[in-house]
């Protein structure tokens, strides 16, 4: 029984697969018209909600950019990624007549995947500009674009935008124009930001700058509060373009914060920083802590240290927009505890050394009004100063210092002269004598330095002084008074000269003993002439103290 049950079961197994054999073209077409129906219902929707067609991409543009958008030629893709390619793109916006595109593009291809229409809905994986050129008009000339009521909800995962052109015009200069070597963007979306790595030439100065970070999102009620991070680094950074210095700069920065208070730490290296009437450049090093708003350009520095040479500079400030005509203003206050004179002295005089050695200290506040004129005649500074320990480059220059600190003392006679001009011993081997104390308040205006109550000592001698020295043309114009130890005759140089001056002694005397003698330099920086205030003109800020 059971064997013949067995042989039945194989008898009826080969007419059961023959069955199912017959079915099996009868599924495979029934799946294949539901494939065919679904991809046809699939092709009919694609078609009327196609994201790639002429008129929905001018209408996208137009929306994200707010203006009018034009193709001279346009066509789509379909194999093997859904895409699009336009040529000769513009887009226009409010602007003055007459104006140029605000941008403008020779090719934009744009590539998806047919994938991501189901997977990830309003998903671009690359667009590509060729061309491009952004014309920014003058501030305050275009008009206000509409808030987004509806931000777009598109994703594009990189665009890249080689060799482009962004120019910004201004009213009143030519425009600022940076060419871009290359632009890439990644991540980009309404909601998320986007990264971005850039390479591009700067507009002024001009210089190569490479930056990369993120920026974003976007925040429409308050674009101040938009996030951005970065890296740049500034190379070779060409100063001579600004009227009056010259040099090449380079910088490395990382900044971090919301547009409207990026907040920024970096270098700043200038091997050969020069002010063009001086006769030699200066090293500049600076680090830096500051704060950028990207909005309108405003920088106010918290904290930068410079290096002189040798000299060690504290700055903090701004640069930053004032009433008035829109023009950036820098205001700085400055600080340099025992620098070294010779190397502020470096940037401004025409002499290849500097004629006096020392240690200064002083603080100032400096003003820089961008009015176009020559630099030592556009800076406003208001300060006051200290210079101790100091002497002078010029061996006749200081001869004289030395001649006069031992006639104050009533030290030099006609004898000890003579014997110097026959080049016996004396004074030759003498330490030089220190101008020590030598402090004073200065204002800076119009290329016009003007100084008041300066004093200086020697050995023997003490100057109280005020006047002027000229930038511009190095004159100098300065009256003071100079009180000595010893008596007037003495200080004339003794023996015959004393005798003949004895009798002026009682005019200039000083109490409770010595003189106080009105004197005068006049002249130029280079050829100076000191002399008597016989007329005893113009008082000095020492008065009869």
């Amino acid at each position: 029984m059971t064997q013949s049950h067995a042989i039945a079961a194989d008898e009826e197994r080969p007419r059961q697969q023959g069955r199912f054999r017959q079915g099996w073209p009868k599924w495979l077409g029934i799946i294949g018209i539901a494939v065919v129906g679904a991809l046809f219902v699939g092709l009919i929707l694609l078609a009327r909600h196609w994201p790639f067609s002429r008129q929905r991409v001018i209408a996208d543009l137009q929306d994200d950019f707010h203006g009018t958008v034009t193709f001279t030629r346009f066509h789509t893709t379909v194999f093997p990624h859904p895409g699009c390619v336009a040529e000769g793109a513009e887009l226009v916006r409010g602007g003055p007549a007459g104006s140029p595109a605000f941008a403008s593009a020779q090719k934009i291809v744009i590539r998806a995947h047919y994938l991501d229409f189901l997977l990830r809905p309003g998903y671009i994986s690359h667009i590509e500009v060729q061309g491009l050129q952004i014309h920014v008009p003058p501030r305050g000339t275009m008009l206000a674009t509409p808030r987004d009521q509806s931000p777009s909800t598109t994703r594009v995962g990189e665009v890249i935008a080689n060799n482009a052109v962004l120019e910004i015009a201004r009213k009143t200069a030519k425009p600022l124009r940076f060419e871009i070597h290359s632009l890439t963007l990644g991540s980009v979306s309404r909601k998320d930001g986007f990264s971005y790595d850039a390479s591009f030439v700067n507009a002024l100065p001009p210089g190569e700058i490479q930056s990369r970070g993120h920026f974003g999102p976007w925040d429409s009620d308050d674009p101040g509060q938009t996030p951005v991070s970065g890296t740049y680094k500034f190379e070779h950074a060409y100063l001579g373009v600004f009227q009056g210095i010259d040099g090449v700069l380079s910088s490395h920065d990382n900044f971090q914060g919301t547009l409207a208070k990026i907040e920024t730490h970096g270098t700043v290296e200038i091997p050969d920083f020069k002010v063009r009437r001086a006769a030699r450049s200066a090293p500049i090093e600076s680090r830096f802590h500051t704060f950028v708003d990207g909005l309108n350009g405003d920088v106010h520095l918290e904290h930068v240290e410079s290096e002189i040479v040798k000299t060690k500079v504290l700055t903090r400030g701004s640069i930053e927009e004032q009433p008035g005509p829109r023009r950036k203003v820098t205001s700085l206050d400055l600080n340099v505890s025992h620098g070294r004179i010779q190397d502020v002295l470096r940037l401004f005089i025409k002499e290849p050394r500097s004629p006096i050695v020392g240690a200064i200290s002083f603080r100032a506040h400096l003003t820089i009004p961008p009015e176009g004129r020559p630099f030592e005649q556009e800076v406003l500074l208001v300060g006051d100063f200290g210079i101790d320990d100091s002497h002078f480059t010029k061996p006749e220059t200081q001869k004289k210092v030395n001649d006069l600190s031992e006639r104050s003392e009533g030290k030099k006679t006609e004898e000890k002269e003579k014997d110097e001009k026959k080049g016996e011993e004396g004074d030759a081997d003498d330490p030089e004598r220190v101008v020590s104390d030598l402090k004073g308040h200065v204002a800076l205006k119009n290329g016009v330095a003007t100084f008041t109550n300066i004093s200086f000592s020697v050995p023997g001698a003490t100057a109280y002084m005020h006047g002027t020295f000229n930038l511009v043309n190095e004159k100098i114009d300065f009256h003071g008074v100079l009180q000595t130890q010893a008596e007037f005759s003495k200080v004339g140089g003794g023996g015959i000269k004393s005798v003949l001056l004895k009798p002026f002694d009682a005019i200039f005397k000083k109490k409770p003993k010595g003189a106080e003698i009105p004197i005068k330099m006049t002249g130029t920086y280079s050829h100076p002439e000191p002399g008597l205030e016989i007329t005893g003109g113009k008082k000095s800020d020492k008065g009869s103290k």
